[in-house]
């Protein structure tokens, strides 16, 4: 998957959607009064989005090359040794605290794709491994 200065915009609404489902996991009120917030910061994230692959033609046009192909296997990589460590600590803290499994499972999701985010833009930002 190609990622580009557009596609970031959309992946962290994406994750501030699974960020508000986690939210919801742990608490309904607090789920309720996140919300809208969350819901505003995901339409404006959508729009800027767009916007910028409008401007830099990007909605039809994607041609993965050799570069971008290394850096999304690397950032999946990285993102799973650093899943597998955080699930690894994580999983004692849970136990210690009694959380359920849907609360696990959330907090486990949202922290997978946020290194896979983060991972990915620290190789395409860092250039040439």
């Amino acid at each position: 998957m190609k990622i580009s200065r557009s596609t970031y915009f959309i992946l962290f609404a994406a994750f501030l959607l699974i960020l508000s489902i986690t939210i919801r996991q742990f608490s309904i009120e607090a789920g309720k009064q996140a919300f809208l917030p969350f819901l505003l910061a995901i339409i404006v994230l959508l729009i800027i989005g767009s916007l910028v692959a409008i401007k830099d033609k990007e909605f039809i046009r994607i041609i993965p090359d050799e570069r971008t192909k290394k850096v999304d296997r690397s950032a999946g990589y990285y993102s799973w040794w650093f899943s597998i460590l955080f699930i690894t600590v994580f999983g004692f803290l849970a136990d210690i605290q009694g959380f359920t499994p849907p609360q696990i499972i959330s907090v486990i999701l949202t922290e997978m794709y946020l290194t896979l985010i983060l991972f990915h833009m620290y190789f395409n930002f860092k250039g040439e491994e």
